[in-house]
């Protein structure tokens, strides 16, 4: 015969219909009703907050997609420099070349959207969280400036501020056909005015995302005043098209000057471009040049990163090439220009061009100009 356990008394709460399904589900996982007691309010406090979070569930979602699209979409932009320092470029004569180096390595990691990894550790970059169109400008003349300017975790370059200040700001793009065309800071006597010309490509043939995203600017002065800075902004539309990059590229060259490894300037010729020292990125793939009494061809590979305004709110095109295949004649040679040019050549990594000029830098630092050969 088989025992069966004594059926239990019908359960308690069956009897109370006035008992809510809160106080059952209570009283089911191991709490006995008791009225008003401490536990029963303690498990009502409880299904109050899971309903309050259920009603905010929708925007707490919301919230976390917005976020996502500030860490992530936000931080990439269409027209952000490739592979390509346009600082080295545009460095001044006056400022060493080691202070601009350490400068655009710091600059080029930290002048970012803030983001956080699949850690969750947080990048905030040099301004952390701004609003959208915020425009912060700073004219920096000491490390103490530097450090509060600084939002990031990162050691700061060390610069000597008796000799040099460092300006950084930010500004804004609307969708991806802007980019930063130029920024000028301009001593108005009693403030400093911050001219930035937004680059807005209207070219029909080109597709842009929608998203506002970040335009960074830097760069290092001899000594300056404290001084506050108004910006002006402006945007100039033009259509614009890369590969006039490459075709800009391909003019005759002559060399006008050139900074060497230890940021000293040394001019060529009368400043109009000396026909012995000249360059030609030729249709074909090939480069050919002159120096002196060398002569020398190779072939390269050459690429439009960033579009920007120069004099005249004309077109300059920035971007990598790489030189292979490289042969150069063994003529004797004395001449230190054509020496230096000559030797240095095979190493040019990115340009600067316009339709009147041409920067080429090396992929160690030096950098050499070139006028279009017909100017006069």
């Amino acid at each position: 015969m088989i025992w069966f356990p004594k059926r239990q008394t019908a359960h308690p709460l069956k009897k109370d219909k006035s008992v809510s399904f809160r106080a059952r589900f209570a009283y089911f996982i191991g709490y006995k009703y008791k009225g008003n007691n401490e536990r029963m309010n303690m498990w009502k406090r409880f299904f109050k907050n899971i309903r309050q979070l259920w009603r905010a569930l929708p925007a707490i979602v919301s919230l976390m997609m917005l976020s996502g699209c500030d860490s992530s979409d936000n931080h990439v932009m269409d027209d952000a420099p490739i592979d390509i320092d346009n600082h080295l470029l545009t460095m001044r004569t006056d400022v060493d070349t080691k202070t601009y180096q350490w400068l655009s390595a710091f600059f080029q990691a930290e002048l970012h959207h803030p983001y956080w990894n699949g850690s969750g550790q947080e990048f905030p970059g040099f301004f952390g969280q701004l609003e959208w169109d915020a425009q912060p400008c700073y004219l920096i003349n000491s490390m103490e400036e530097f450090r509060v300017a600084y939002k990031g975790k990162e050691l700061l370059p060390e610069v000597d501020f008796e000799k040099y200040s460092v300006l950084v700001g930010r500004t804004y793009r609307i969708d991806g056909s802007e980019s930063l065309g130029t920024y000028n800071l301009v001593d108005e006597g009693d403030h400093y005015r911050m001219h930035l010309g937004i680059l807005r490509n209207i070219n029909p043939n080109y597709g842009f995302t929608a998203d506002i995203g970040d335009l960074f600017y830097w760069d290092v002065y001899p000594k300056c005043d404290s001084k506050p800075i108004t910006i002006e902004r402006r945007v100039v539309e033009k259509v614009i098209d890369r590969e006039q990059g490459i075709l800009a590229l391909q003019y005759q060259w002559n060399l006008t000057s050139y900074i060497d490894k230890d940021g000293v300037n040394h001019q060529v010729g009368q400043g109009w471009g000396d026909e012995r020292l000249n360059i030609c990125f030729g249709k074909e793939g090939k480069v050919k040049g002159i120096a002196n009494n060398n002569s020398y061809t190779a072939t390269y590979q050459a690429y439009t990163s960033t579009v920007h305004l120069s004099s005249g709110d004309g077109l300059a095109y920035s971007g990598k090439v790489s030189l292979a295949d490289g042969f150069m004649t063994e003529v004797n040679e004395k001449d230190p220009d054509a020496l230096y040019f000559g030797s240095h050549i095979w190493d040019i990594a990115y340009f600067d061009v316009n339709s009147y000029y041409l920067r080429l830098i090396t992929s160690k630092g030096e950098i050499f100009y070139f006028r279009e050969s017909t100017l006069k």
